[in-house]
């Protein structure tokens, strides 16, 4: 391992002391190792892997926050040095902070013969139940991203060492160490990792550490995990979007050799992972065993990293309606009905006012399921075929909506209690760069609408249709299997351009501010056209 950050392997009182500590023992064993030490203590300094050093503002040096209402700060209940990150919710949601460098800094000369994995730890505290402390890391280059937390949405424990995870104790400093790997394939170009709060409370974290792990001299993978890693490639070579596209029997042993030392099927998940983004799709995933039982109950915003869910809403704006529309994914079949009864409510309340048209906002939508984000957008939409799926072998499949119904081919997928007609106004359509998946399924849905017209900047480019396969330990693959087309026949493969682009519109990520130029650019189109004058 090329450790970037202290290492700790216990939560002992002596594990626990700073630094410099650490050198001398490591001095007393011999030259060479402190000479790695002092090396892995500069690189963390470099990076304030602890959280030591303050920018002018009093918050850690080098690193980013995303997320909302969150007040992130240095504070001095330290587990090592004398600060510690503190991030603190007043509100329930998740706020993280971020720090990216090359992925070239993390490998040595030759390295990029061998195989290697990446390994991020560090040790967290929360106040209360209600605020979940997690490490995440996110690994980018050509072929796509790898992404995983350890909150569950990443990391895949049995069900026995779950238990243990959550009965062990935290020791008299309440600090647990956490830790998750991925996979660090030759082309990764850059590394952004961090911490997250999720919930409503504080949280502290310290100590983190971040390393090149070479796995070229661990045994080969037992019988068991070879056998649900073939699994899983037997899935992606039958049903993957992109299946012509790949050299199999290569993956396969790229894949075994990330499996090494794996000996249960959860352990051959970082191989799987791996052979996943080897796809190149950049939107099929391996979702954990944990948050598959998760979303079957509770939904969220974004699948992929269990974003809490955000309910639909819409208002005036002068003349016009305006809809915010978010991500939506899980939930029992009750709770997707009810998403999509809240947004076709909204419209109909809305268009019993008054208005002469509508504002649809995508910009904040990162996809998930699409059946209740179409019927409830169904009485704007309109009657009919809306878009297609376009798969490997040429088949062609309808996506409709007809009288309160969203369907997909011959079947019914999700149906609202009482359907709405609303009057054939025009549409302006929001998106940018945040506007994903299902989401631009939507984008594209509109686009075969009469009298309407999208604004902001192009979308994420992945409006491809997944589909999610059961493994046998629980945890789903989710795969790109089909192209999505306009009802004119044409396949969108990458990011889609608005009919207008809006200067500053690819920066902006929230809907809420009040100073909007793609929002005021919707409404001015609006406003000069016939239904509105």
């Amino acid at each position: 391992m090329f450790p970037i950050g202290p290492r700790c392997d216990r939560l002992e009182p002596t594990c626990l002391e700073g630094r410099a500590a650490r050198l001398g023992r490591a001095v007393l064993v011999s030259l060479s190792l402190a000479a790695a030490a002092a090396a892995a203590a500069a690189a963390a300094a470099e990076l304030n892997l602890g959280f030591e050093t303050l920018d002018g503002g009093g918050l850690p040096l080098g690193w980013s926050s995303a997320g909302g209402d969150a007040e992130a700060g240095s504070d001095t209940t330290a587990a090592e040095g004398e600060r510690s990150l503190k991030l603190t919710r007043a509100a329930t949601g998740v706020t993280r902070l971020t720090r990216r460098i090359p992925a070239a800094q993390l490998r040595s000369a030759g390295d990029l013969e061998r195989t290697l994995r990446l390994r991020l730890t560090g040790l967290t505290r929360a106040s209360a139940p209600g605020a979940a402390a997690a490490l995440w890391l996110r690994i980018d280059g050509p072929r796509g991203p790898l992404f995983l937390d350890s909150a569950g949405y990443g990391r895949e424990p049995t069900v026995e060492r779950a238990v243990a995870s959550a009965e062990t104790p935290a020791g008299a400093s309440g600090w647990r160490r956490l830790e998750i790997e991925l996979p660090l394939p030759r082309d990764a170009e850059e590394v952004a990792f961090g911490v997250s709060v999720r919930g409503q409370g504080s949280a502290w974290f310290d100590a983190l550490e971040l390393g090149a792990i070479v796995t070229d001299g661990r045994s080969p993978a037992a019988p068991a995990a070879a056998r649900y890693l073939d699994a899983a490639l037997a899935l992606m070579r039958e049903h993957s979007l992109r299946r012509a596209d790949v050299d199999w029997p290569a993956v396969r042993a790229q894949a075994l050799a990330h499996a090494r030392g794996a000996a249960t099927p959860s352990e051959a998940h970082l191989a799987v992972r791996f052979a996943v983004r080897e796809l190149g799709d950049r939107h099929s995933y391996l979702q954990s065993a944990a948050a598959t039982r998760s979303l079957a109950t509770a939904p969220v915003s974004n699948a992929r990293t269990g974003s809490p869910p955000t309910a639909p809403s819409g208002r005036r704006l002068g003349e016009v309606g305006y809809l915010h529309v978010p991500g939506f994914a899980g939930g029992t079949p009750a709770q997707q009905v009810e998403f999509a009864e809240t947004l076709k409510n909204t419209v109909q309340v809305i268009e019993a006012s008054g208005i002469c048209g509508w504002v649809i906002d995508l910009r904040q939508n990162t996809g998930g399921n699409l059946w209740p984000m179409l019927a409830g957008l169904g009485p704007v939409l309109g009657e009919g075929d809306l878009a297609a799926s376009v798969y490997p072998d040429g088949r062609r499949v309808a996506v409709w909506h007809r009288g309160g119904q969203a369907g997909f081919g011959d079947y019914t997928q999700l149906r609202v209690r009482s359907p709405y007609r609303a009057s054939a106004l025009p549409v302006a359509v929001l998106q940018g760069p945040a506007t994903a998946s299902s989401a631009e399924v939507l984008a594209v849905a509109f686009r075969g609408r009469a009298g309407t017209r999208s604004f902001g900047a192009p979308t994420r480019g992945l409006s491809a249709g997944n589909r999610t396969f059961s493994l046998s330990d629980g945890a789903s693959l989710v795969l790109t299997v089909a192209a999505t087309s306009d009802v004119a026949g044409r396949v969108y493969l990458g990011p889609i351009a608005p009919d207008e682009v809006v200067a500053g519109a690819r920066e902006r990520r929230t809907a809420e501010a009040l100073a909007d130029a793609t929002r005021d650019a919707a409404v001015a189109w609006l406003m000069a056209g016939d239904a509105c004058r």
